[in-house]
């Protein structure tokens, strides 16, 4: 544990995601992003590769928060972000990054650092990053850390990797990273984030399925009810240039 409580750092895949709004039509905001935006972004410190994301249309869990926070850009750190952050202010700054009239102001912006280590699907292959979807999973609990990760990670998390099409799952809190000037920091607490091959609309029926059988139970110390969203890729992954 750190020293204000909370589970240590595991491994180097650190995130950032950027969740906007914006006034223009998609052709123009995608060419921004793709044409401009992420090749400034790709190219400082630690970055591995980056994809965009938009909400996806199947239906929620039951009795989940349906999160809606606009367009997704993750981008993939293979360390702490705070050289990128102080890279990506100084671009901003200096003016050598623009962010156009038509992003809506402020953007919600998170540093995410590992607090689990990866776990891998039997269908995980790195080739399959362009069609993968995800499906968020915030929540709080009122149990200690240790308690709260070893039932996620030996209880939880296998259970829903045991879904077919499940590629890779990873857990994570708010780094202590500061965040970038003027951006709007979601606070929804821990992460689970789930990653699959192709439309969430199988998972979503066989976890509903291990909910409703009781073959699935989320214990009495995760609150109620948690925020969850599920996205679609809207975008290839980019992988970072060696």
């Amino acid at each position: 544990m750190t020293e204000d409580g909370l589970p240590e750092t595991v491994g180097d895949r650190h995130l950032f995601m950027a969740w906007s709004t914006h006034t223009t039509d998609w052709d123009t905001y995608g060419k921004w992003y793709d044409g401009e935006h992420i090749p400034q972004v790709m190219d400082t410190t630690g970055m591995v590769g980056a994809q965009r994301f938009v909400l996806d249309d199947t239906k929620p869990l039951p009795g989940v928060k349906r999160l809606d926070w606009g367009h997704l850009a993750m981008y993939e750190l293979g360390q702490d972000a705070g050289a990128f952050r102080e890279e990506v202010k100084a671009m901003l700054m200096s003016g050598d990054m623009v962010l156009p009239d038509f992003m809506v102001q402020p953007f919600k912006a998170l540093f995410l650092r590992p607090v689990s280590e990866v776990h891998y699907g039997a269908d995980w292959d790195a080739g399959r990053l362009d069609e993968r979807h995800l499906f968020f999973a915030w929540s709080t609990h009122t149990t200690d850390w240790d308690t709260y990760g070893k039932w996620y990670d030996e209880v939880h998390i296998p259970q829903i990797l045991s879904v077919p099409g499940m590629l890779r799952a990873q857990r994570f809190l708010p780094a202590g990273t500061k965040p970038l000037p003027g951006v709007d920091v979601p606070d929804e607490g821990h992460l689970a984030l789930y990653e699959m091959a192709g439309s969430p609309s199988t998972f979503r029926e066989e976890c509903k399925r291990m909910l409703m059988s009781g073959e699935m139970v989320l214990p009495e110390f995760m609150v109620q009810p948690f925020g969850a969203t599920f996205m679609r890729p809207e975008s290839p992954w980019w992988p970072a240039q060696d």
